[in-house]
């Protein structure tokens, strides 16, 4: 009579010493705190005018990564390093350092995505940035078109309303916007921390002034483009103490090809 309630009490303790299957899921999902970097491209449309013809436009962002550990779990600091932006037709755009200046660094969680399979798969929040213009709700407000809106804002600090992107080409000046960014990712981690995926997120733009009047009425209307093969990203480690200047240098053997 005793051996089947001592083969039971032992049983019940063995379960009581085991971790939840969930548990023991988080606890592999590991990318160790430190600094990282990522190439993420973004996919977008763009409505040219007067010709009302949509061309492909992919944007190539390069950005540094810190992750820390907090009480609620892993956070990521990030930042942008450099943006470029395939030409537009026979013109193209550049965001200078004033403009990179302007983006704020942000933190968001870092967890392990619980929809998708495999204790590598690694999600990290979308965030919402306004750039040129403070929303009381940042994600719904509606971006200001007018740039006497007082709701507009001079982040790069040129003088000129919202944030300034600069044209080349066959039409040169500036020209003035107003943008909202979400972003977040969506991947699958490697035990080393190197990880792969989807850019989440999408976001819009409302030109608000220009420095002559071609460039406000033919700057072209962008569209996302939600195919998650066009907007992808490689996260990579990278020694503490990398710059976005060293990442930069570097980039095609942190990356990989394009």
């Amino acid at each position: 009579m005793n051996v089947p309630f001592q083969s039971t009490f032992l049983f019940l303790a063995l379960l009581a010493c085991a971790p939840a299957i969930g548990a023991a899921q988080e606890a592999d999902f590991v990318i160790p705190p430190g600094l990282y970097a990522s190439r993420q491209y973004v996919s977008n449309r763009a409505l040219t005018r007067p010709a009302n013809r949509y061309i492909r436009v992919r944007t190539t962002n390069f950005l540094l990564h810190r992750v820390r550990e907090s009480d609620g779990g892993l956070v990521v600091e990030s930042r942008y390093c450099h943006i470029e932006q395939d030409p537009l037709g026979l013109v193209r755009t550049s965001l200078g350092p004033r403009f990179l200046a302007a983006m704020p660094e942000w933190e968001a969680p870092l967890t392990r995505d619980a929809e998708a399979e495999g204790t590598g798969a690694m999600r990290i929040a979308e965030n919402v940035m306004v750039l040129g213009a403070r929303l009381d709700d940042p994600s719904r407000d509606a971006l200001p078109a007018d740039e006497d809106d007082p709701r507009i804002t001079d982040p790069d600090g040129d003088g000129n309303p919202g944030v300034t992107v600069e044209v080349s080409g066959f039409v040169s000046g500036q020209v003035y916007v107003v943008q909202r960014l979400v972003r977040g990712l969506l991947g699958t981690a490697a035990p080393d921390g190197r990880a792969t995926g989807t850019v989440i997120g999408a976001g819009d733009q409302v030109v608000i002034g220009a420095s002559n009047a071609i460039l406000k009425t033919f700057t072209p209307k962008f569209e996302h483009n939600p195919d998650p093969k066009r907007n992808t990203f490689v996260w990579v480690p990278v020694p503490d103490g990398s710059t976005c200047e060293s990442i930069l240098a570097g980039r095609d053997q942190l990356f990989g090809e394009d």
